[in-house]
C-alpha cells in the first residue's frame, strides 16, 4: 500500500487540507504543473532553442498569480517576442 493512500484513509481531509505541510506542498505541485502548462503552450507555438532561452526565468518564478497570467498570455502570444516581454515586466 502507498503511503498517500494510508494517510487518505487516517487523516480526514479537512484536517489535510488546513495543515501548513499540506498547503505548501499543494502550492509547489500546482505551480510546478503551471510551469509545465506554460512550457508546453509555448514549445507547440515557437521554436525550441529560443524556448528553452526563456526556460530557467520561467522556473524561477516563485509567485502562482504570476504564473497564471503567464500561462494565459502563453495561450495568446502571437510571437515569442511578445511572450518574452511579458515574461521580463
Amino acid at each position: 500500500m502507498y503511503e498517500s493512500e494510508l494517510l487518505d484513509r487516517l487523516i480526514p481531509k479537512k484536517l489535510m487540507r488546513e495543515s501548513k505541510t499540506y498547503q505548501r506542498q499543494a502550492e509547489r505541485v500546482t505551480k510546478e504543473t503551471t510551469v509545465r502548462h506554460i512550457l508546453t503552450l509555448i514549445k507547440r507555438q515557437f521554436r525550441p532553442e529560443t524556448v528553452n532561452a526563456l526556460t530557467p526565468a520561467i522556473e524561477n518564478i516563485d509567485d502562482l498569480q504570476r504564473l497564471e497570467q503567464l500561462l494565459i498570455a502563453a495561450s495568446e502570444a502571437r510571437n515569442i517576442e511578445s511572450f518574452a516581454q511579458m515574461l521580463h515586466e
